[in-house]
C-alpha cells in the first residue's frame, strides 16, 4: 500500500484529472547537441540503478498501491523533438513537463531532447512527485551527467530507496502542543484567506504561475545587517518579515507559515525521492513589540520545528484538528509557504564538452495560495550575491499584478526595518512607492471616484462624497491602520477638522487611484467558516437575464434569496436555473438554502426593504418548522446509523459519535462513497455534498446538520 503522504498527493491529483499537478522536472540547455539515443541509454541506466525511480503506482477508484519493478524491466526511449527557437522551446518544454503520468504501473520518469532551429538543445526529464522532490535535483543531475559522460563505466550497483523512520511520540506531541487551539485567520475573512486577492474556494483548479523579483540593494543590505545585529540566520530574518507581511494583509496575529524541509534519514542526505515534509510554523505576532522580539520567537519556532521535522504535515493536521471542526480539500494549516534555498538549483556545468545551464520550467499548477522561494542570484561588483525571490501563486487567488505588489511591499518593509528597527511592528508601514503614488493620484482632484464592483453593490452603496465635507478617503483595517492598494477594508472619510467617519462600506484602492466598493460590511456573513457578502449572491442573481431584482438576507445562519423576475412573471424552472448558476459561481457555503421568487421586491427609499425581507424569511422558516414538526428527523437514531457506517468504512470499532471521519483515517474518495451509501441505506431525503461532510465530519454533527436541513427544506 502507498503511504499517507503518497496517497494525499494522489488525492490532490484527483481534484484536477488529466493534469500534471504533481509533476517536476530537471531541465537544462546545452550549447551543443545531446543525441536522443545517448540520453535514452543514460536515463535507463540511472532508473535501473535507483530503486525509487523504479517504484511504480497503480490507482483504483478507492486506493493507491505501490510496487518496484526489476532493473531489467526498465528500457526508456527518449524522443528528439524539433522546435523553433525562443518561446517555441519554452512552450514545448512546459507542455512536455505538464503532461500527466498514468498511475498504471509504468515508470514515473520520462525524457526528451528538444532541438531548436538555431542549434544547441534542451534536455528535459519529467518526474512525478511520488518519486522525486526538488531537493533531489542535484543528486539526480549528477547521476545523469555521469551516465551521459561514461555509460560503460557508470556504476550500476542498485541503490535502495531511502526509508523515513516513523515519527517519534515526542515529535508528535511537540506539534500537538505547538498547534493546540490554532484556528487561523484571526484577522482574515475566514477559511484562512487574506484581505487580499480572492476569497478561498472549495472548488479549486490549482492553476498556478510564478514571477521573479530581485531584492533591492538597500533591502539586501538590511537583511545582512540584521543577521549580524540580531544574531539570527538569514532564513529567520526573511521568514520573520514574510510572516509580518502576511499578518498585515489579513492573516492575523496568530498565523501558520509552511516551510518545506528534507527529512532524509541520516546517511542518506543525497537520496533521490519524495522526502519532504512541510513544517507548519506557528508565528504569534505582538503588534506592540519590536521586530527583534518577533525574530527571537520565529528563530525558536523555526529551529525547534526542524528538530521535530519527521512528522508529515498531514499527520500534524490529524493530531490538531478538532473532531467537530471543518476540513478542506487541502491541509488547511498551511496556505502560504516560505522556502529557503540558500544554494539554489542553478549553476553552469558541461555536457559532452559543451557549456550547459539549468532552465526553470513551470508545470502550470500551484498547491498553495502563495509560496516565496528565496534563492541566491548573480554575483555583484562588490562580491556579494543578489537575493532573488521566486513567487509561485494560485491564479484562482491572486493575479500576477497583486503578487508583484506584495513583492514590492516585502522589499519596502525590509528597508523600513533598517530605519525603524526599534519601532513596534504594528506601527511599521508595508506600503510601497506604488501604493503611495496610487492613493495620492486618486486625491489629485479632491476625493477619489468610486467604482461599484457590481450592480448589487451600487444599490446599497452609501459612498456619496457630495454628502460629506471630507477632504481625504482611506481604507482601514479593523485596528484602524491604513491599507494599501487592493487590500480590502472599511472605507473611511477624514474631515477637515481631523474627524474620521466610518462609512460601513467594504472597499479597496485600485492601482489607478479609484476606490472599488465591495458592499456593505453589515451585509457580510460567515457560514461554515467562510465569510462572504450577501451582495456577492445578489450580483450573481442579477447577472441572469431573467432577473430584474435580487436581495439576499441571513436568518439564524441561513441565507434566503428573494428574486423578482424580469417582466414580473417567472418562467417555469427559474428557481432551479438560478440555483444552478449560484452553484457554479460561488463557494458551497455561500449558496442560499432557499430561493424565493416574488412578483416584485419591496422597497424603502428606492432600495430593497431588507428588514421586511428578513422578517418574511423568518416567517417562512417558522412555517416550515411547524409543517415538519411531526416528521422531524430522529437525530439519535440517525447518529447511530451514521456511526455504524463510520466504523464499517474506516474499519475501526473504537469510533464514537464524536469521531471525525477525516481525523480517523478517512479521505475524500472514501467520503464520496460514504455519502452514496448514506443515500442508499437511510431515510435521508436532503442532498448531502462532500463539502457538507468536511464541515460536519462526525456522526453526531452530520446527523444534526441533516436534521436542520430537512426542516429548512
Amino acid at each position: 500500500m502507498a503511504t499517507r503522504k503518497e496517497t494525499d498527493l494522489w488525492l490532490l491529483e484527483r481534484l484536477v484529472p488529466g493534469a500534471g499537478v504533481n509533476n517536476l522536472s530537471v531541465t537544462f540547455d546545452v550549447d551543443g547537441v545531446v543525441e536522443p539515443a545517448a540520453l535514452s541509454r543514460a536515463l535507463t541506466l540511472v532508473v535501473r540503478r535507483q530503486e525509487i525511480l523504479r517504484t511504480v503506482f497503480r490507482a483504483s477508484e478507492t486506493e493507491l498501491t505501490r510496487s518496484v519493478i526489476a532493473p531489467g524491466a526498465v528500457e526508456l526511449s527518449v524522443p528528439g523533438v524539433p522546435v523553433g527557437g525562443g518561446e517555441d522551446v519554452s512552450a514545448a518544454v512546459q507542455e512536455f513537463v505538464a503532461a500527466p503520468f498514468a498511475l498504471d504501473g509504468s515508470p514515473l520518469v520520462r525524457g526528451a531532447v528538444f532541438l531548436p532551429e538555431g542549434g544547441g538543445c534542451t534536455v528535459s526529464v519529467a518526474l512525478h512527485h511520488l518519486v522525486f522532490d526538488a531537493m533531489s535535483t542535484v543528486s539526480f543531475l549528477g547521476e545523469l551527467l555521469g551516465a551521459l559522460h561514461d555509460p560503460d563505466g557508470y556504476d550500476t550497483t542498485p541503490v535502495a530507496a531511502a526509508v523515513e523512520p516513523e515519527p517519534s511520540a515526542e515529535s508528535v506531541e511537540f506539534w500537538r502542543e505547538q498547534l493546540r487551539g490554532f484556528r487561523g485567520g484571526d484577522g482574515s475573512e475566514g477559511g484562512g484567506g487574506l484581505w487580499y486577492g480572492n476569497p478561498p474556494s472549495d472548488t479549486p483548479d490549482l492553476a498556478g504561475e510564478s514571477t521573479w523579483y530581485t531584492l533591492s540593494r538597500p533591502a539586501r543590505d538590511v537583511v545582512r545587517r540584521l543577521c549580524r545585529e540580531l544574531r539570527a540566520p538569514e532564513a529567520v530574518i526573511l521568514l520573520s518579515a514574510y510572516s509580518l507581511l502576511l499578518s498585515r494583509h489579513g492573516a492575523g496575529k496568530d498565523l501558520v507559515v509552511g516551510s518545506p524541509v528534507s527529512v532524509r534519514p541520516p546517511g542518506h542526505e543525497a537520496a533521490i525521492g519524495y522526502h519532504v515534509n512541510v513544517l507548519p510554523l506557528r508565528v504569534r505576532i505582538d503588534p506592540a513589540k519590536p521586530f527583534k522580539r518577533l525574530v527571537n520567537r520565529v528563530r525558536s519556532v523555526f529551529l525547534e520545528g526542524i528538530g521535530n521535522s519527521g512528522v508529515p504535515a498531514e499527520r500534524v493536521l490529524d493530531e490538531v484538528r478538532d473532531a467537530d471542526s471543518g476540513a478542506s480539500w487541502r491541509n488547511s494549516l498551511c496556505t502560504h509557504l516560505f522556502n529557503y534555498v540558500p544554494g539554489g538549483t542553478g549553476g553552469d556545468f558541461a555536457v559532452g564538452g559543451f557549456p550547459a545551464r539549468m532552465r526553470e520550467v513551470e508545470n502550470g499548477f500551484s498547491k498553495f495560495d502563495l509560496e516565496f522561494f528565496f534563492m541566491p542570484g548573480a554575483a555583484q561588483e562588490d562580491g556579494e550575491q543578489e537575493l532573488r525571490i521566486r513567487a509561485v501563486f494560485r491564479t484562482q487567488v491572486f493575479s500576477a499584478a497583486e503578487v508583484g505588489l506584495l513583492l514590492a511591499r516585502y522589499d519596502a518593509l525590509l528597508v523600513r526595518l533598517g530605519a525603524e528597527l526599534a519601532a513596534p511592528v504594528g506601527e511599521l508601514s508595508v506600503w510601497s512607492d506604488a501604493d503611495r503614488a496610487a492613493v495620492a493620484g486618486g486625491h489629485r482632484h479632491g476625493l477619489p471616484s468610486a467604482l461599484p464592483s457590481s450592480p448589487a453593490v451600487a444599490q446599497f452603496s452609501s459612498y456619496a462624497p457630495g454628502e460629506w465635507s471630507a477632504v481625504r478617503a482611506l481604507v482601514a483595517a479593523p485596528d484602524g491602520g491604513e491599507l494599501p492598494v487592493r487590500v480590502r477594508g472599511e472605507l473611511c472619510l477624514a474631515e477637515a477638522d481631523g474627524t474620521l467617519r466610518r462609512t460601513g462600506e467594504l472597499a479597496r484602492w485600485l492601482p489607478d487611484g479609484r476606490l472599488e466598493l465591495l458592499g456593505r460590511l453589515d451585509r457580510r456573513v460567515s457560514v461554515q467558516g467562510v465569510t462572504f457578502g450577501l451582495d456577492d449572491i445578489d450580483a450573481v442573481l442579477l447577472a441572469h437575464a431573467e432577473v430584474a431584482g435580487a436581495a439576499s438576507v441571513a436568518v439564524s445562519g441561513r441565507v434566503v434569496s428573494f428574486v423578482a423576475p424580469a417582466g414580473g412573471t417567472a418562467t417555469e424552472g427559474l428557481a432551479e436555473r438560478l440555483l444552478k448558476q449560484l452553484q457554479v459561481s460561488l463557494p458551497a457555503a455561500a449558496e442560499p438554502e432557499r430561493l424565493v421568487v416574488v412578483e416584485a421586491l419591496p422597497s424603502v427609499g428606492g432600495r430593497p426593504d431588507l428588514e421586511g425581507l428578513r422578517l418574511r424569511a423568518e416567517a417562512l422558516a417558522g412555517r416550515a418548522r411547524e409543517e415538519d414538526a411531526g416528521t422531524a428527523v430522529d437525530t439519535e437514531e440517525l447518529t447511530g446509523q451514521l456511526l455504524d457506517l463510520w466504523r464499517e468504512f474506516l474499519k475501526r470499532e473504537d469510533l464514537k459519535s464524536g469521531s471525525g471521519f477525516f481525523a480517523s483515517g478517512g479521505h475524500s474518495l472514501l467520503g464520496v462513497q460514504l455519502l452514496q451509501r448514506i443515500k442508499r441505506t437511510t431515510d435521508v431525503k436532503v442532498r448531502i455534498r462532500l463539502a457538507d461532510l468536511f464541515a460536519h465530519p462526525t456522526p453526531k454533527a452530520l446527523a444534526g446538520f441533516i436534521a436542520e436541513k430537512s426542516q429548512a427544506a
